[in-house]
């Protein structure tokens, strides 16, 4: 019930398109204690627990995307000390935690992550979801796996940029192969680049974004950074918001998602992060820089911050 309150508060608050925090999809692999999970082996029905949620989320008539997510190894130790990723970078102590040393996955242990995305993806379909979000960006497995700082693998998932972007267009095509895109929205929360010397870079995540693209993903959500960067050690809102885009525009990364957009075809782009502005966010979308807004802290703030606006009662979130 925790979860379902706040989603019914988004629905009644006038959001057009409702996502969640994360979902672990892996019940010993879990970002932090108090988080949903949609583990395969899970001994109650699936489908009925969330059916709730999605109930809330659309009653209102926004499309409701669930964010999968597996962590990795930004894992906090006291809940995994010896947690999966892609290879066994350990992430150092960061954000006031420890973190579990990991070891990389096998290909067995690959091919079951894969098969619970999947299955994660047709439970939320079940229960009536519009789609779902893959976290591939903030550090987590996806990520891992397309940094070339943390993925020191040697064989097909490691190595060149078309290697390492394997393990994300695998569970693409695998979630398609289920759930066409008539039917079920793939939307891929994506770093522009990881703010870090020697991370996935803003050159590669424009040529992993059209992959992704050509392989069915039809939402991109850009954010940027990982748990590892030294904005993220540090105070992030600060640091992002001293940059020019920021001062500007009311946006961390519109200044590489509105490049990002120029490679795509077909999929449609947003940002999250640093809106408070309406003028601004109305701007963005009206000149094509980018197609839609993501908001959280406005809306943590104040559930009904899309409708003040809409209703011409405010035009800043107070944050």
């Amino acid at each position: 019930m925790a979860h379902i309150a706040p989603l019914a508060q988004l629905a009644d608050g006038g959001a057009g398109l409702i996502c969640t925090g994360n979902i672990p999809i892996h019940r010993d692999n879990l970002e932090n204690y108090n988080n949903a999970v949609l583990d395969i082996n899970n001994p109650w029905d699936p489908v009925e627990a969330f059916r709730p949620a999605v109930q809330a989320a659309k009653s209102q008539g926004a499309l409701f995307l669930p964010q999968l997510q597996f962590p990795g190894r930004q894992v906090p130790e006291f809940l995994n000390a010896n947690p999966k990723s892609s290879s066994n970078e350990q992430l150092p102590p960061c954000l006031n935690k420890t973190y579990g040393k990991p070891s990389p996955l096998t290909k067995a242990e690959i091919e079951d992550l894969k098969r619970r995305y999947v299955w994660a993806a047709e439970v939320l379909a079940k229960a009536g979801a519009d789609g779902i979000i893959l976290h591939a960006s903030h550090g987590y497995i996806m990520q891992q796996f397309l940094s070339p700082l943390i993925n020191k693998r040697t064989d097909e998932y490691g190595g060149t940029l078309e290697n390492r972007a394997r393990f994300i267009l695998e569970v693409v095509n695998a979630i398609k192969e289920k759930l066409p895109s008539d039917i079920f929205v793939i939307t891929a929360k994506l770093n522009c680049q990881d703010f870090i010397e020697g991370g996935t870079s803003f050159a590669e995540q424009c040529v992993v974004i059209k992959w992704l693209e050509d392989a069915g993903v039809d939402f991109f959500d850009i954010s940027g950074g990982t748990y590892a960067s030294p904005a993220w050690r540090g105070n992030i809102m600060e640091e992002l918001a001293e940059r020019p885009s920021q001062k500007e525009r009311g946006s961390y990364f519109i200044e590489w998602a509105q490049e990002m957009k120029k490679v795509l075809s077909r999929a449609v782009i947003g940002t999250t992060g640093g809106w408070r502005d309406s003028h601004r966010m109305s701007e963005a979308v009206e000149k094509g820089d980018i197609d839609m807004i993501g908001l959280g802290r406005p809306l943590r703030e104040d559930p009904f911050f899309v409708n003040k606006v809409l209703r011409g009662e405010v035009r800043k979130s107070n944050l």
